[in-house]
């Protein structure tokens, strides 16, 4: 699998970082992180190109490669990195243009992985989906501080599975995995069936009906969902709820809690303007959040 975290310079995205290279490691996952610089105006953007290029064949620090310095260093202290007897990094290469778009410092996981630390300038929503499509990721890793509605966008806009970090704690998580039987909520019990059995985690299933008479419908779902998690020898619980999936999932949320759901069916025009219920959720909940695509 490969994963994409979305890093700034702060200390947000110091723990941004470290959460998700704990569900990297679950799936020995190939890790990218990447920073995307602010958008240059037209006029010096091709100048701007030429020169980062030339900075780079010099061997000189672009702006923004110290970010990518600052997130090399937290994957070391997370012996993520594979080093040789001398403590060096062991590189496939140093910092390249033009690599699918960006500059690029690739390194080795400790266990065979691809770690690349990338760099691009643009609108981040632009830059965000080019490095999804360009790589084929399965998982984008957001911080949570983000602006609320540059976040929502993301959410929306970016053609792929995400993961909030919200409120990072060093705990063992366990996983809320929701349910209401629709298509997305399915493909949502499988990746969190696979990561719960990657982390050794426990799950409490969140089976929600719209109302009264789908009341044993959830229930049915519920067994429906329990009987995999048992053949995946997860170890498990489940709530029924009658009402809306939002306020189920703020009831049963903790600090501690991974909540796993599927993307919403609603229109993009109608999430841009009236949210979704993952973005409902991010805002009620104080702990990370996974929208499966």
């Amino acid at each position: 699998m490969k994963f994409l975290t979305c890093i700034g310079g702060g200390e947000t995205s110091t723990e941004t970082i470290r959460f998700g290279l704990m569900i990297a490691k679950a799936f020995n996952a190939d890790v990218s992180l990447l920073y995307v610089q602010p958008h240059f105006p037209h006029a010096v953007r091709q100048e701007m190109k030429l020169a980062r290029e030339k900075l780079s064949e010099w061997q000189i620090d672009l702006p923004g490669v110290e970010v990518l310095h600052a997130a090399q260093a937290i994957l070391l202290e997370e012996q993520f990195l594979k080093t040789t007897d001398s403590g060096e990094v062991v590189q496939k290469h140093a910092l390249k243009a033009a690599i699918r778009g960006a500059h690029e410092i690739h390194l080795y996981g400790t266990r065979g992985e691809d770690v690349r630390l990338r760099l691009r300038d643009g609108d981040i929503i632009s830059e965000v989906n080019a490095e999804v499509e360009s790589a084929q990721h399965d998982l984008v890793i957001l911080g949570a501080s983000q602006q609320r509605r540059l976040l929502h966008k993301l959410i929306h806009f970016v053609n792929c599975s995400m993961l909030i970090v919200k409120n990072p704690k060093q705990v063992r998580y366990e996983l809320l995995i929701c349910t209401d039987g629709s298509p997305a909520s399915r493909k949502a019990e499988v990746f969190g069936i696979r990561l719960a059995q990657s982390l050794g985690a426990i799950v409490q299933l969140l089976s929600v009906a719209r109302s009264r008479n789908r009341e044993h419908a959830a229930m049915e779902e519920a067994e429906r969902v329990s009987k995999s998690m048992a053949k995946a020898s997860v170890h498990y619980t489940i709530a029924v709820r009658v009402g809306k999936m939002v306020d189920a999932v703020a009831e049963l949320a903790r600090e501690d809690t991974l909540v796993v759901l599927g993307t919403s069916p609603v229109s993009e025009l109608r999430k841009l303007l009236f949210g979704s219920i993952p973005t409902r959720i991010i805002h009620r909940i104080n702990c990370p959040i996974l929208i499966v695509q």
